[in-house]
């Protein structure tokens, strides 16, 4: 080899090492270990399935209080949601069901992701209020299961996404899933978290403006596919309530475990602001 091409063979490396570096600005440690959160918190969902398959009677019961209390305060809106987007053009229903499936998955960790690398400094504030949300509906899961609106009889909803090919039944989403843990909505707590810093974050007003629309999106989502009741959403947005107490333990467990990689973080900030 020449010294012309080793001279190219080296720039491909050296772009290589750069994007990596972009994708890690805290380091693959530091990285590995928010993966690892979400992982975890993941896979403690899943397990509450097993004790949510035990409780069914339990879980139909209370979304029957939850509807009951819904119409007592005027909020029973689901049926007659879910009937216009059946009743009107299929596209309706497209995009309720799509939104469903890739908000809560690809949309969010595409999100994250991108914070992570590009608006480093406020991760740990996104990530804090997930992660709060994730808590709540934990405990709640366990304390009040609750069947989604299309698993209660005599509610007058369908499961809308059941023609798609893949839906709640199929084999990996039906054994991961925990069907009456429907109270809170986390499809609705990670919409507003990631509507209201992405509106925060972001520079381009267009991009604002779609991020500013995204939780009302998400919302019609949880509704029309017959997944959530409205209070569902309410409860889901109320779980938020308890990011300050999670990120104060956030911040005290990454000085303890990783005071090093948080040293870094002001000049991660001022090479991104700087990038501007």
């Amino acid at each position: 080899m020449n010294v012309t091409e080793d001279t190219h063979a080296r720039v491909p490396l050296a772009a290589v090492r750069r994007a990596l570096g972009a994708l890690t600005p805290l380091g693959w440690r530091h990285l590995a270990l928010q993966v690892g959160i979400f992982e975890a918190l993941g896979g403690l969902y899943a397990l509450t399935g097993v004790y949510g398959r035990r409780e069914v009677s339990a879980a139909i019961s209370n979304s029957k209080a939850i509807l009951d209390t819904e119409q007592n305060l005027g909020l029973a809106f689901e049926a007659p949601l879910q009937g216009w987007v059946l009743q009107g053009p299929h596209v309706l229903q497209v995009v309720a069901n799509e939104t469903y499936f890739s908000c809560q998955f690809a949309v969010s960790t595409a999100f994250l992701l991108w914070v992570y690398a590009r608006r480093t400094t406020y991760f740990g504030a996104v990530r804090d209020a997930l992660v709060a949300a994730n808590l709540v509906a934990l405990a709640v899961a366990i304390a009040f299961p609750a069947a989604p609106p299309r698993l209660v009889r005599g509610s007058g909803i369908v499961d809308t996404l059941e023609t798609d090919s893949v839906n709640m039944h199929s084999g990996l989403i039906d054994a991961l899933n925990n069907a009456y843990s429907a109270m809170p909505s986390l499809h609705a707590s990670y919409a507003l978290v990631l509507g209201v810093a992405g509106v925060a974050l972001t520079r381009r007003r267009w991009v604002r403006a779609i991020w500013a629309l995204y939780p009302g999106l998400v919302f019609y989502s949880i509704i029309a596919t017959g997944n959530h009741f409205v209070l569902d959403a309410v409860a889901g947005v109320a779980a938020l309530a308890a990011t300050p107490l999670v990120g104060r333990g956030s911040r005290a467990l990454e000085r303890r475990c990783s005071h090093s990689v948080m040293e870094q973080a002001p000049r991660v900030a001022a090479r991104q602001g700087g990038a501007r």
